[in-house]
């Protein structure tokens, strides 16, 4: 029987890419740090952590939350509807995708202009 659920495409490639938007966040706060164990740390906090420290319970809470990479990522991979009746704010699909694509684009135009300005 093949698979044609559309959630399941969707989780495969929300799935496929998550390690290169990790890895063009990572290189854009590598550019801006320079120094690699402080990127390490920055890029696991702000891609793993921090999202931990927003709640979806209040508004700007979960906009700040919605805006992560791992949330987006949560969200992507849910195949089912959130609970209108829930207490919380939940991610909606499209502003996951836009998450997935806002963060690689904002990290390499930052590392191509401070490059530009700093390394010439």
């Amino acid at each position: 029987m093949p698979i044609t659920h559309p959630g399941v495409f969707r989780a495969l490639a929300a799935s496929a890419l998550l390690a290169p938007v990790c890895a063009m966040v990572g290189l854009g706060l590598g550019v801006l740090i320079r120094h690699s164990a402080a990127t390490m740390v920055t890029s696991v906090f702000t891609l793993l952590m921090l999202p931990t420290i927003f709640s979806q319970s209040k508004r700007w809470s979960a906009d700040v939350n919605h805006a992560m990479v791992v949330t987006a990522w949560k969200r992507l991979v849910q195949d089912w509807q959130p609970d209108p009746g829930s207490l919380g704010y939940t991610a909606t699909v499209a502003g996951s995708r836009i998450v997935y694509a806002v963060w690689p684009l904002v990290a390499v135009v930052l590392a191509v202009v401070v490059v530009r300005r700093r390394d010439v």
